[in-house]
């Protein structure tokens, strides 16, 4: 380009930008004309090694002397491949004819049924002069069985065209079992070797051929078949009933919302409802499939709508059970349930296939076991009720012993005790080892049905079984907060138990002084662990809990002195932390009883074996060093000495200030050990 050009062209198309479509046009008339290439049938044939058999281009051509049957209203609108990607909102023309032209375009699909594969595959018998269709001939059975996906050049060379057309209209239907996975690759070849080498004309089987190529779920293509019907319509080829079928199913491969719903308006006038029914369980896959399950759900009412009228049968039960499989998956397992109890339904007033082997309420035993699983894995009760009737109960399904977990669980959740204690009566009849949460989840589904008998005796078989297993009393303290007067029930029922010899489930307890302690009121606390101490097996959780509740002088006072009374009966665990906190908080608080303090430290040496470094701890010899010299308490110097025996140095200086408190003979803080 010139050097002036440039100027010119950059100055002009700066300042005046309309000058764009002057310079285009221009340089456009200089263009030469380049042939249309037919994209839809442009695409390579891969195969699963990665060779290709090419398809070249303009495989299908078009005849320029035909008018097409629909003005150009009515044709889909010419749309930019640039846009395709990455464009989710895609912007359609809709058809635009009026009904006289639509039925015009019927008539013309009407008299266009016999297609090119009819006329070309039928001759006619010298003796009766009926039409009769030739036998397949062993070449093209070959090309039916071949375990590939390619056909070799010189078997395609040796048969005849009316062979070939047949053939081919033999794959259409018989492609799924001969291959473990469709890939259209076979069909592809067929027609390219068609329409380069035999010349064959576009018609309605070739491009039908070709939508079928397109279920192929990696290498298919909704945008394909947008251009094959942009084809069919200038070329004015009527698509038949066929095409449509396997146009709508194309798009439950490959969806396309806006495509699918063009294509259903234009069937629903031409074709009117029947044909709308027939593609409905594609167009109900499709949804699903573009994760439109509501829109989907709504179709399949409609369905069963239909079925309800009449007779025949709309969805195949593949259909059914790939909704409900689809639905279960995604975690609508209620919505999936419903699907399952709607299909169950229609087939109550059919005789077919409900007595059929593997097979219940004409559904298959996989579907039913399938949703037995996901409602007991979701926790979904009526689903999971319902189908343990139905089917465990009446020994129909073994359900794995992970399903019997969660139809347990499901029922704990849900308070529901027959299911609960069905799949507990099964796990324990497999003879597998129950473990604490089996029988906490009975606890639980007892406990919240009220139910505190049969709940305390469920915990009290856990303690037997697992001894030392810690023990949960949530569920137990939700009931006597609902209930407070279950509280002396509770105490009656443990009492029985022991008089039973049963060990009695420190959840009972637990779950008792955790209710009072929600009271807020420290002396019936007390009371009541002195009530329930006996019940509780020497442990000591029930002082810890006290002191844990503990928030002032008075408090820890009520705990010094009722030590005495529940001490004793504590042979496990040793309550030396429980000790050290109490003679800590009382000497610490100038209200506390130091009285109480000094003799809670000596009931510490009765636990201590051995003189143990740890206890009392310093912080405690350091609290009550500071509480007897504020009162000038002569027992200062037995703690002096204790401190000195644990490596605690007292300073010179502190020393002189004490010489004012006089100073017994002999005093022992500590109890011996093993004697009061």
């Amino acid at each position: 380009m010139a050097a002036p050009r440039q100027v010119v062209d950059g100055l002009w198309r700066c300042l005046c930008p309309s000058i764009n479509a002057a310079l285009f046009q221009k340089t456009s008339r200089l263009r030469p004309s380049v042939p249309r290439r037919l994209t839809s049938t442009t695409a390579a044939a891969h195969e699963e090694d990665g060779s290709s058999t090419g398809l070249l281009t303009s495989n299908l051509t078009l005849s320029q002397q035909q008018k097409p049957v629909i003005d150009d209203g009515s044709q889909l609108t010419q749309r930019s491949k640039k846009t395709r990607p990455g464009k989710n909102q895609r912007i359609w023309q809709h058809e635009k004819a009026n009904r006289k032209l639509l039925k015009e375009q019927y008539q013309h699909e009407v008299s266009s049924l016999p297609t090119t594969t009819t006329t070309t595959t039928t001759t006619t018998t010298a003796t009766t002069g009926q039409p009769e269709t030739p036998a397949i001939t062993t070449p093209s059975l070959d090309i039916l069985t071949l375990p590939d996906n390619t056909i070799p050049p010189s078997l395609l060379a040796s048969l005849s065209t009316p062979t070939l057309l047949l053939t081919l209209t033999r794959l259409l239907t018989s492609h799924s079992k001969h291959s473990k996975r469709f890939t259209g690759l076979k069909i592809r070849s067929l027609v390219h070797y068609l329409v380069t080498d035999r010349h064959q004309p576009p018609n309605e089987l070739l491009y039908r051929a070709l939508v079928v190529a397109n279920w192929d779920p990696e290498r298919g293509s909704a945008w394909e078949l947008e251009d094959i019907l942009k084809e069919m319509d200038k070329a004015s080829i009527a698509p038949s009933k066929e095409f449509w079928r396997a146009a709508i199913k194309l798009l439950a491969i490959h969806p396309d919302y806006t495509l699918r719903n063009l294509i259903l308006r234009r069937i629903g006038v031409v074709y009117g409802e029947e044909l709308i029914k027939e593609v409905r369980e594609d167009v109900i896959l499709g949804l699903l499939r573009e994760r439109q399950e509501e829109l989907a759900l709504e179709a399949l009412e409609e369905v069963v709508g239909w079925e309800e009228e009449g007779e025949r049968r709309w969805m195949s039960g593949t259909g059914w059970d790939t909704v409900v499989h689809v639905l279960g998956k995604r975690g609508y397992t209620e919505e999936a349930f419903q699907v399952l109890m709607m299909r169950v339904g229609l087939e109550t007033g059919r005789e077919e296939g409900r007595g059929e082997e593997g097979r219940l309420d004409g559904v298959p035993m996989e579907v039913w076991y399938y949703m037995l699983e996901e409602c007991s894995r979701e926790s979904y009760l009526e689903g999971t009720k319902y189908l343990w009737g139905k089917l465990v109960e009446h020994g129909l399904v073994v359900p794995s012993d992970g399903m019997l977990n969660n139809t347990l669980n499901t029922g704990a959740r849900h308070c529901d005790e027959e299911l609960a204690t069905g799949a507990f009566k099964e796990l324990a009849g497999r003879g597998i080892k129950m473990t604490g949460l089996h029988y906490e989840a009975l606890v639980d589904c007892y406990a919240d049905q009220g139910k505190l008998e049969e709940a305390l005796e469920v915990a009290s078989i856990k303690a037997e079984s697992y001894p030392g297993l810690k023990e949960e009393s949530r569920s137990i303290l939700r009931l006597l907060v609902r209930e407070p007067e279950m509280a002396n029930r509770m105490f009656e029922i443990l009492g029985e138990l022991k008089e039973k010899g049963r060990k009695v489930p420190a959840s009972g307890p637990v779950a008792l002084l955790e209710f009072v302690g929600l009271q807020g009121d420290m002396g019936a606390l007390v009371d009541a662990l002195e009530r329930v101490q006996p019940l509780m097996e020497g442990s000591d959780w029930g002082l810890g809990y006290l002191c844990r509740q503990a928030k002032t002088a008075e408090d820890w006072n009520l705990i010094a002195r009722a030590y005495p009374r529940i001490g004793p009966t504590m042979t496990v665990g040793k309550p030396l932390v429980t000790l050290n906190d109490t003679v800590r908080n009382l000497a610490a608080d100038r209200e506390g009883d130091l009285d109480l303090a000094f003799a809670r430290l000596w009931d510490m040496g009765e636990h201590l074996v051995q003189r143990v470094a740890k206890y009392p701890t310093d912080d405690t010899l350091m609290a009550l060093l500071d509480r007897c010299y504020w009162e000038k308490d002569s027992r200062i110097w037995a703690v002096i000495d204790l401190a000195r025996e644990k490596g605690i140095q007292v300073d010179e200086t502190d020393m002189k200030k004490l010489s004012t408190i006089p100073k017994p003979e002999r005093f022992l803080l500590l109890a011996p050990a093993g004697k009061s």
